[in-house]
């Protein structure tokens, strides 16, 4: 066979499966249809009336849709200029220089990198990530850090600051 005779019967071919298919529709659509009253706007045309969905939100059983996933650690009321110090370093960037024994409690001193000095007492809020002191030891210092991972689960975690043993007293 010749390239044109093939043409040929491919275009008839692709015709004809086009005029099936539009006697298939107009046969679809020749079927009678019933009555359809004005008015009837949310009806069915058996003339049920149709139900929306409702939908409810419940906070406690699913994430809040609008708190990005990335950000959910970060604090939302704190800015910058409200934090102190000792809030906006990380804690292991602390080095723990001294500890005082006081009748109300002990006192820990510690040092930034930038070689500043600050006094934590128990209770004072420490760190980016919303720490506490605990507890102040004879050689070291306790701190409870919240940390919140990327699904949002918020762990409890335990940072401990020691003092650095001098190379005579080991």
């Amino acid at each position: 066979m010749d390239r044109l005779s093939q043409l040929g019967r491919l275009i008839g071919f692709c015709v004809g499966g086009i005029l099936l298919a539009g006697s298939m529709v107009s046969a679809q659509i020749s079927e009678p249809m019933e009555h359809i009253e004005l008015g009837t706007e949310g009806k069915s045309i058996q003339g049920e009336q149709a139900v929306p969905e409702e939908y409810t939100y419940i906070p406690g059983e699913r994430r809040d849709p609008f708190v990005s996933l990335l950000r959910r650690g970060e604090r939302k009321n704190d800015s910058e200029d409200e934090l102190t110090p000792l809030q906006r370093i990380e804690i292991h960037e602390l080095q723990l220089v001294g500890i005082v024994k006081d009748a109300d409690g002990n006192k820990a001193l510690v040092q930034t990198p930038d070689g500043r000095g600050y006094a934590l007492r128990v209770g004072l809020s420490i760190g980016k990530n919303d720490g506490i002191v605990e507890r102040i030891l004879e050689d070291k210092v306790v701190i409870k850090e919240k940390k919140t991972d990327i699904l949002g689960q918020i762990t409890v975690s335990e940072e401990i600051l020691e003092l650095k043993k001098e190379e005579g007293n080991r």
